[in-house]
């Protein structure tokens, strides 16, 4: 029986909005943000160094910032049923993003999604200290095409390996890293925003997705009655 596993992309993608950017716009003095940004834009920082940038100019601590994730940031309709529909059928469900876990895991938590296996950067400061903080990167990989933090393909091509009768899903919108693991490494793509654009001009096979994932809970159940699962 072939196994079902999903990967989502957080910020835009399992999440409804940019959390990132939810934990720094407001909090930090406009000019400095605006100039990191631009250094970002014109390619002259990576994703990796413009978000250290950035997030080393709040003024709050991590723990601050979970909170504020907790109560302010959501996740897209049926993504639960998502999960459990994985689950069920013995797949494993995970995030593969370019943020940072202290906010990404507090919104997960709030959804009893705990479960869901968390690969993005970390902030290994204690959390109630204030910026600049101190970085790690275990989801990384020095053979990548770029400094994002997380290196998606990896997460993919680990869950491929660990079960070689597997199908892993990919849920994303957007960014270097979503083109690569759309291009290079998942079975089956769910996108929007500017991952769809760039699958549709590719010619990579793509379902879109819009408010919710209901497209991908359908898929995940079609396949898993296909395998026998009820």
């Amino acid at each position: 029986m072939k196994r079902i596993n999903v990967v989502f992309d957080f910020d835009g993608s399992l999440a409804t909005t940019f959390v990132g950017g939810l934990m720094f716009r407001g909090y930090t003095q406009p000019e400095q943000e605006a100039a990191a940004r631009e250094r970002f834009e014109t390619n002259s920082t990576s994703l990796r160094e413009y978000q250290e940038e950035v997030f080393d100019l709040v003024s709050q601590t991590p723990a601050e910032m979970s909170n504020r994730a907790a109560n302010q940031a959501s996740l897209r309709p049926f993504a639960a049923d998502v999960c459990e529909a994985v689950w069920s059928s013995g797949g494993e469900v995970a995030v593969a993003s370019a943020g940072l876990d202290f906010y990404i895991s507090p919104v997960l938590a709030k959804a009893n999604l705990k479960r869901v296996r968390v690969h993005s950067g970390r902030v290994v400061s204690p959390e109630n200290d204030h910026a600049p903080f101190r970085y790690d990167y275990p989801s990384g990989d020095k053979n990548c095409n770029g400094d994002w933090v997380t290196c998606k393909c990896k997460v993919i091509n680990n869950l491929k390996t660990s079960d070689s009768n597997s199908e892993v899903i990919f849920v994303g919108d957007g960014t270097n890293a979503d083109e690569c693991a759309a291009t290079n490494a998942a079975d089956k793509v769910f996108a929007g925003g500017r991952l769809l654009s760039y699958c549709q001009k590719n010619n990579i096979p793509v379902t879109e997705f819009k408010e919710d994932l209901k497209p991908v809970l359908t898929y995940v159940t079609s396949k898993s009655q296909e395998n026998g699962v009820q």
